[in-house]
């Protein structure tokens, strides 16, 4: 029985000894290629606009468009008109500010033609218009009115089969669009050209009536006289071309005239006494006229450089 264990013992000692020890740990293994990148996040908010106001930029017909702190509205300043004080353009503070013609919080244009704006800051646009004017935009001219080049309107009065203007030519501006001289006489009447017009000379004269209008003939002249007399009586006729308001006069036709007057060598004569109209009609080196006094009214001939008044008649 001793042999047989030594042998199984042997046996396993020899099938040991031919599997061998275990082997050595392998080498390391080599680190996996690096990700890519991911996408770049979202920007964030702006951040807001520190206090006071800004130059948001340079408008040429505007100004200069500020915006103030609290970004409500847009603001707008002449670059002549820019307020020094609040630290503008920005300082802390504000003070806002809309041009002439501009109104409201975010200073929209005003729209009025011929007319006065309700404008500024707190305005609200709406037009007051000139005489003359009527419209929402001040853009339609009255029934009873024609307007000169400048787009200043005057009366009308229909007188027999004529329409004529029914105040004096107050234009220093010729149809087409040169200037012309309007002789004033401010020694008898500070505001003379509000109230009395131009005078100007005879070539001037033929320049001012706008299109659809012409200054009138001696002809044209003597039908209006023809058609304002009363039996005949040229002084019925000078009561009713005369204003109301210059020594009585009826002024029947609503034709108006006012004693303005005439310029002649640098002086003016006759204030308050007398009314010439340029005629077209020309004599030698004489123009026609219509003159009215208190009691008289014709038409007469004088030198082309004196200065009268100008009353156009429509085509």
């Amino acid at each position: 029985m001793k042999k047989c264990k030594v042998l199984v013992s042997a046996m396993l000692t020899l099938a040991l000894t031919a599997c061998g020890g275990a082997g050595e740990q392998g080498p390391e293994g080599k680190q996996g290629p690096e990700g890519k990148q991911g996408p770049q996040g979202f920007k964030g908010d702006a951040g807001s606009d520190g206090e006071g106001c800004y130059v948001v930029k340079k408008d040429a017909d505007h100004g200069i468009v500020i915006c103030p702190a609290d970004g409500s509205s847009y603001v707008i300043y002449s670059p002549e008109n820019l307020p020094k004080a609040n630290g503008l353009p920005n300082g802390n503070g504000g003070y806002l500010y809309c041009n002439a013609g501009y109104f409201g919080a975010n200073c929209a244009a005003c729209t009025c033609e011929h007319g006065t704006c309700n404008d500024g800051l707190n305005g609200n646009g709406e037009c007051s218009c000139s005489k003359g004017y009527t419209g929402k935009d001040c853009s339609v001219l009255a029934l009873g009115y024609m307007a000169d080049t400048n787009g200043v309107a005057y009366k009308t009065t229909i007188i027999g089969e004529q329409i004529w203007m029914a105040e004096n030519m107050a234009s220093d501006t010729a149809t087409d669009g040169s200037a012309v001289t309007c002789l004033t006489n401010t020694e008898a009447d500070p505001d003379f050209v509000e109230h009395y017009g131009c005078l100007y000379n005879w070539e001037d004269a033929q320049k001012v009536c706008p299109d659809g209008w012409h200054l009138p003939s001696d002809t044209e002249f003597n039908t209006l006289i023809t058609s304002v007399k009363e039996d005949g009586d040229n002084s019925f006729a000078s009561e009713n071309l005369r204003a109301t308001s210059w020594s009585g006069g009826a002024d029947k036709y609503a034709f108006g005239a006012l004693p303005a007057g005439y310029y002649n060598n640098n002086i003016y004569k006759s204030f308050a006494s007398f009314a010439y109209f340029w005629s077209s009609t020309l004599d030698g080196e004489k123009a026609g006229n219509l003159y009215v006094v208190t009691t008289l009214v014709g038409v007469g001939h004088d030198t082309i450089s004196n200065g009268y008044s100008v009353r156009c008649l429509k085509d």
